[in-house]
């Protein structure tokens, strides 16, 4: 299972829950800003993933109809933390993930 986390800039986020899901659970996956990516970029990395992992609800919309399916929300509310592996940050995020339904 291949897994693209998105929020909006990808650097804090999303990097944050990619390492934690490669590094921490053995899982595939990339970190992925919507606002600094062009269509084209995206559009390749919604293909490729098997599951799409937003960083907020309100990001859902973010992503286009055609891989919504694909979509899971990790809800950690907007970026507050400023820098990615940030220890609030993780923890945050590790329990959100026991929340969402992650499979290899």
């Amino acid at each position: 299972m291949k897994y693209l986390c998105v929020c909006q800039g990808g650097n804090v986020r999303s990097v944050t829950l990619a390492y934690i899901l490669k590094y921490e659970r053995g899982l595939d996956a990339l970190a992925c800003g919507w606002e600094p990516n062009t269509s084209e970029t995206k559009e390749m990395l919604y293909n490729w993933a098997d599951k799409i992992i937003v960083m907020e609800a309100g990001f859902v919309n973010k992503i286009p109809e055609t891989h919504r399916s694909k979509v899971l929300v990790c809800d950690v509310g907007p970026d507050r933390w400023g820098h990615s592996m940030d220890s609030d940050l993780g923890n945050v995020i590790r329990r959100k993930l026991d929340e969402v339904s992650i499979t290899r």
